[in-house]
């Protein structure tokens, strides 16, 4: 019967996670996708873009697009997120709660049709 106790106790403890097998810092994330590419040039990417977070201590910590703030986790070792959003060449951060970046990515937009070339000179002299 003690048994069953410390079982169910031991149940009820969760073991830490251990970072991921390529994280190599005590801080990491895994955003994706961090390239999008449009149609057009200069159009918005809209997709939905997710990232984890991983640390070997507990945080409290926001993500941030640009300046948004997109979302926060208080005092976790590890956060998911994911949501559809839409942006142009912007930078992706994980902030502490004094505002400092953790971390920090950039997403880019690249476009299937390059900017149209000039096929004549912007001058002529006759």
């Amino acid at each position: 019967m003690q048994g069953l106790w410390l079982l169910l106790a031991l149940n009820g403890i969760a073991a830490p996670n251990p970072l991921p097998a390529n994280c190599n810092t005590s801080l990491c994330w895994d955003v994706s996708p961090q390239i999008c590419v449009t149609e057009q040039q200069n159009q918005s990417c809209q997709t939905r873009l997710q990232l984890h977070w991983y640390s070997q201590t507990a945080l409290s910590t926001c993500l941030y697009m640009a300046e948004e703030k997109l979302h926060c986790w208080q005092q976790a070792e590890q956060g998911h997120w994911q949501n559809i959003v839409s942006w142009q060449n912007t930078e992706l951060t994980l902030r502490d709660s004094d505002n400092r970046i953790l971390l920090k990515t950039d997403l880019q937009v690249l476009s299937r049709k390059p900017a149209q070339r000039r096929l004549s000179s912007p001058w002529s002299i006759f």
